[in-house]
């Protein structure tokens, strides 16, 4: 039997595993993306290049206070204007945007994930008139560089200074908050075995920088206030001599970055992210290698990652957070925000992420939303997630500052047809995947008649009938355990 047009997969298994890893969902422009560049491998290789991604720099205009300076946005929080919850609000936003409407889909995974290991919570009091900052300048240009790159940008950072107390910490007065966490979260770990000791010397490393919390936030260095003199951890003496500390704290740097306890670290955190829960160890030594080889550098490690055979073999093994499930819904359904004035649709997918378990920005401890599936998944959320489906699977109505397909952009093109074939269609377009026998006997059971049940053209013409049964087929095919699966 020939299938019908739209019924069956235009991508291989593979590629349909590796899109569901690094995208926030599919949609038919990424599909075509894959299908003209020839293969997953080679959509995958150009995705680790990123350009400029117009559609996503757009929606930086729809946030118009994430431009303020620093100064500025002290003052408007200070005399009431606008808030730092607001502020950091519209970053929440504006990232969503982004990871609905990016080209450059594994560059946003991979700034997600960075920001999460180097986390800053959006709005928080010392810290959000540099977020916006922090991320376009530490986060954003370094995701697919190096981590030891990346690492220096992010802990000598103006918001990092102001979130971990960096900006208290002089010579007179060393604060070990930064240089803690430095040890702790961003490098080597508990396990390495530092003292005390270390933590104040890693801290004495990181004096010097300046942040006016609480006045205009202007930052800068301050030699006075940096601590001069020999410090040692974990065994690597550093000579300090000089006022100028930052020379001496780039190399403390780059030494931390390359440790082999950081690299196991950065290994295991992205072995957990992209293949499972508990990814098999062979899996972390790879990948563990080819950071030290390559000098921490994030795409060969991504290469790694994704050639060995237990990335191949790990589908549908971790659930999606949900963020990424709130996002997976607006790309399934072809919902694209235009604006995000009050009211707007991007108000409504930011607070269904919220309401279904995960405020972006929003955890309250430096060490991130914890990378591991089985943190999200209780019976309130799965309830929650199948509610915001179930609203976005709608094809009635309008929605304020946003587009989706037309009714009649969503039929397949062949009349008559069976109900079956009808929710493949629609499984297709939406996941690119077709739906399970499962799937379509729910399907079935949500209208009324059976999976074999034969629609003629004359249905086509029904416009209200039509809209509602396919809301109906949606609704099942989103609720499906595959479709919260990446």
């Amino acid at each position: 039997m020939v299938a019908l047009p739209g019924t069956q997969p235009r991508l291989p298994e593979y590629a349909q595993h590796l899109v569901r890893r690094f995208t926030y969902g599919h949609n038919g422009r990424l599909e075509a993306d894959v299908l003209r560049l020839g293969s997953v491998d080679a959509w995958f290789e150009a995705q680790l290049s990123p350009g400029k991604d117009a559609a996503a720099d757009a929606t930086l205009a729809w946030f118009p206070h994430l431009r303020d300076s620093p100064a500025t946005a002290w003052e408007n929080a200070r005399s009431g204007a606008y808030g730092g919850w607001q502020y950091g609000n519209d970053l929440v936003r504006y990232s969503l945007c982004r990871r609905v409407v990016s080209t450059w889909q594994v560059h946003e995974v991979m700034v997600d994930f960075w920001s999460n290991l180097l986390h800053i919570p959006a709005g928080e009091d010392s810290s959000f008139p540099w977020r916006m900052h922090y991320d376009t300048h530490a986060i954003r240009p370094h995701a697919l560089g190096t981590y030891k790159a990346l690492l220096r940008a992010a802990v000598t950072h103006p918001s990092m200074s102001g979130y971990l107390s960096n900006h208290r910490n002089t010579r007179a007065q060393i604060n070990e908050n930064l240089g803690r966490e430095l040890l702790e979260l961003y490098t080597v770990g508990r396990t390495a075995g530092y003292t005390e000791d270390d933590v104040k010397d890693s801290a004495r490393l990181l004096t010097g920088f300046t942040v006016a919390v609480g006045k205009d936030y202007a930052a800068g260095y301050d030699p006075a206030r940096h601590h001069v003199g020999a410090v040692s951890v974990l065994g690597q003496r550093f000579e300090n001599a000089a006022a100028d500390g930052r020379p001496q704290l780039d190399a403390y740097l780059e030494w931390l970055a390359m440790r082999p306890e950081t690299a196991t670290r950065i290994a295991r955190r992205l072995c957990v992210r992209f293949i499972s829960d508990d990814p098999p160890q062979s899996a972390v030594d790879s990948v563990r290698a080819t950071y030290l080889e390559s000098g921490s550098d994030i795409k060969a490690c991504l290469r790694t990652l994704v050639r060995h055979d237990a990335f191949r073999a790990s589908a549908f093994r971790k659930a999606r957070t949900p963020v990424e499930d709130v996002l997976a819904t607006q790309r399934a359904c072809d919902i694209v925000p235009t604006g995000a004035g009050s009211g707007s649709h991007v108000d409504s997918f930011s607070w269904q992420c919220s309401w279904t378990g995960q405020a972006l920005f929003s955890w309250p401890r430096p060490d991130g939303f914890p990378e591991q599936s089985d943190t999200y998944l209780s019976p309130a959320r799965m309830l929650r997630t199948w509610t915001v489906h179930t609203w976005m699977a709608s094809t009635n109505g309008t929605l304020k500052q946003a587009t989706r397909p037309l009714v009649r952009d969503l039929i397949p093109p062949v009349w008559p047809l069976p109900l079956e074939d009808l929710v493949h269609h629609q499984s297709v377009m939406m996941t690119g995947r077709r739906a399970t026998a499962e799937t379509v006997a729910g399907a079935a059971t949500l209208i009324d008649k059976p999976a074999t049940h034969v629609f003629s053209k004359s249905w086509e013409r029904e416009t209200d009938y039509l809209a509602w049964m396919l809301t109906l087929i949606r609704t099942a095919i989103l609720n499906a355990p595959e479709a919260m699966l990446r």
